[in-house]
């Protein structure tokens, strides 16, 4: 059955949604409000997970170190809490951060190049049926971010510049992130290498914050992170090395949340516009590219319209609500202040756990088996 289909948003989600619906021979029309290229705030690490599965969009390192203009190799990932303990671990399969400005230009070009005609114009969710998208189309994708899902945290990220000579190895290839209770029981802060293939190195450097712990807080968003880069001693290391820096700036996040509906009625929700950003990391990209290959699935799988919707929210079930649950009940278990440390201090002890955990930050062990090591 091949159909007319809209897909409103042309980030990851919606650019692969639309890169395996045209390949599968679907008359696609992707829209956006911006053209491109177009930045996007947003914390720029690309996952292990993410990493494979850009692949099925045929997207693979090669091409992001031939094409990226700006990229970070990763090798290392970093959990601590600031100031108190840390962890490093290596590992052997490659991640990547990359500016979003670049990494959606790589994804948007497969996607047109698939065969999707491209329309700029803006979509409000109370505007499907007054645009006419309603009645010219068979199915329409939301994938219009995480201002069309549940906003339930909020980011800062600022850019640094340093000098290559002023850094060591390990930085360049080393995703850290500091928990920090100063934000909030589950807050965090972090400080990803984003352009390492020049004399001078861009640093992201931001922070995470719950809204519900946020209120509780009382301090101004942009505050918490100034206050994160005085205290914590990794980032203050590094703001002494600084040659210019871009202000900070506040991004939304639409993180997952129990009973998720990912469908309204022929509308099928993908990426942040259904809430699938990891509950625990902010790392939205991985679950973003895999909803688009999954909702392109429900419709290649559907012998007539309305067998649409139910079979999306059926494949959303299956393949993210499990680990998305998982995900809550370790965020769950983070509200005693000591459980933070104790991880850490366990993946210092055990080196099966450290990378077990690592790699679960990574997106390539799933946090149930995380939660089973923890009860054993």
């Amino acid at each position: 059955m091949m159909s007319k289909i809209a897909i409103v948003g042309a980030g990851p989600a919606g650019c692969s949604a639309g890169y395996h619906l045209a390949r599968s021979g679907h008359d696609v029309t992707l829209i956006d409000k911006h053209g491109f290229p177009r930045d996007k705030v947003c914390g720029d690490g690309i996952s292990i997970e993410s990493i494979q599965a850009i692949s099925m969009m045929g997207i693979y390192p090669h091409d992001i170190k031939k094409l990226a203009s700006e990229y970070a190799p990763i090798h290392h990932f970093f959990l601590g809490v600031s100031n108190q303990i840390g962890h490093s671990e290596p590992t052997n399969l490659e991640a990547y951060c990359i500016p979003r400005a670049v990494f959606d230009q790589l994804l948007y070009e497969k996607a047109t190049d698939a065969g999707c005609d491209f329309l700029t114009q803006t979509v409000h969710k109370s505007d499907w049926h007054r645009q006419g998208l309603e009645d010219a189309f068979d199915t329409i994708i939301d994938a219009r971010g995480v201002y069309a899902g549940e906003v339930n945290a909020i980011a800062i990220r600022a850019y640094w510049i340093l000098k290559r000579q002023d850094l060591s190895e390990a930085v360049l290839a080393e995703a850290q992130i500091h928990f920090d209770r100063s934000l909030g029981i589950n807050g965090y802060g972090w400080i990803f290498p984003v352009s390492t293939q020049h004399d001078l190195i861009k640093l992201n450097v931001g922070v995470g914050v719950w809204l519900d712990e946020y209120q509780k807080l009382k301090v101004n968003v942009i505050q918490l992170f100034k206050q994160f880069i005085q205290k914590n001693e990794t980032a203050q290391q590094l703001l002494s090395k600084v040659v210019s820096q871009q202000p900070p700036k506040v991004f939304p996040l639409a993180t997952a949340k129990k009973g998720n509906k990912v469908t309204d009625g022929k509308i099928l929700k993908i990426g942040d516009a259904a809430n699938l950003t990891d509950p625990l990391t902010g790392e939205g990209i991985a679950n973003a590219v895999l909803s688009g290959f999954h909702v392109a699935q429900a419709v290649n799988m559907s012998r007539t319209p309305d067998q649409v919707a139910d079979n999306w929210q059926y494949l959303y079930e299956s393949h993210f609500e499990p680990n998305l649950r998982a995900g809550l009940r370790i965020k769950a278990f983070r509200k005693f202040s000591f459980m933070n440390y104790l991880l850490i201090w366990l993946m210092k002890q055990n080196p099966r756990m450290a990378q077990q955990v690592s790699h679960a930050v990574a997106g390539v062990v799933p946090y149930n088996e995380v939660l089973a090591s923890l009860k054993y």
